[in-house]
């Protein structure tokens, strides 16, 4: 070897050694001042997690008794007002048929009691125009 290739070789060796050595120390002092949590407070073991599990799934199953029965009792209040309906329908009709007949029969009556006072007024006015005849 050349001791001028020696010298380039030697002076990269170098410069790639501080290089790395930087490179490490910068890793270091990352290192050192990233949050080291506690590991009993992070990390969870298995009868933890079964335990939450469990816990889950009790929650999960008792929303779902719970949705059952609210769909139960919306069924019931559905139904309990479809009849309400019915019956309400019922009654507005009934109510409109009597109506109907009762404004037909005032109806009827109305022009009954027109015909009698037309009647009551021809007779009137000849009782008037015999009592001018005598009069004169």
């Amino acid at each position: 070897m050349e001791i001028e290739n020696a010298t380039v070789i030697g002076t990269a060796v170098i410069t790639l050694t501080s290089l790395l050595g930087a490179y490490y120390l910068i890793l270091r002092i990352r290192e050192h001042h990233e949050e080291h949590p506690d590991p009993k407070l992070t990390y969870v073991t298995h009868p933890q997690m079964e335990r939450v599990r469990t816990e889950i799934m009790r929650s999960i199953s008792e929303a779902i008794c719970d949705l059952r029965s609210l769909r139960s009792e919306i069924r019931d209040e559905t139904r309990s007002i479809q009849k309400q309906y019915s019956r309400s329908l019922t009654e507005t009709r009934d109510l409109v048929s009597k109506n109907a007949q009762n404004i037909s029969s005032l109806i009827a009556q109305a022009q009954i009691a027109n015909q009698r006072i037309a009647e009551l007024s021809m007779k009137t006015d000849r009782i008037v125009m015999k009592m001018k005849e005598d009069s004169k």
